[in-house]
């Protein structure tokens, strides 16, 4: 399977959109989001989220034809992208979260970038409350209506 990264974020609303493309363009292997979110799902439940993606994207089973609008959907337990971007967008209002996945190495390589700069603050993978396991499956259960 693949690996994931989530990071609290403390851009401005108005830098976000430059530094995903920057991102974006500097990983292209990996799949990249960047969301706003009231209460954050945990790193472990925003990885397996993150997973669902991967392997959408592998058997040709997206929610969207473009697998970083199928995160941003998953994230935000919606199949509909205008609900998505109003209620998790990076210019709605919550704590922001970068969120990456793909190949382990590829991963490592932004994890070690981010690390770096103070705008990040890396989420660690730990124990999932009720609403995180929620979200995961909200998330999965979105692949069964499509």
């Amino acid at each position: 399977m693949g690996a994931s990264l989530s990071a609290e974020t403390s851009l401005a609303p108005e830098d976000a959109e430059g530094e995903l493309a920057t991102l974006r363009m500097s990983n292209p292997e990996l799949i990249i989001q960047l969301v706003s979110m009231k209460k954050p799902p945990s790193a472990r439940a925003v990885a397996m989220i993150g997973e669902q993606t991967i392997r959408a994207k592998e058997t040709g089973a997206l929610l969207a034809d473009r697998p970083e609008v199928d995160l941003l959907l998953r994230l935000a337990g919606t199949s509909q992208i205008s609900e998505a971007l109003k209620k998790n967008g990076y210019r709605s209002k919550g704590t922001l979260i970068l969120v990456a996945v793909g190949k382990d190495k590829d991963v490592e390589k932004l994890r070690r970038a981010l690390s770096k700069l103070r705008a990040y603050s890396l989420r660690e993978e730990g124990e999932m409350d009720d609403e995180s396991r929620d979200a995961v499956e909200i998330a999965a259960l979105l692949s069964t209506r499509t």
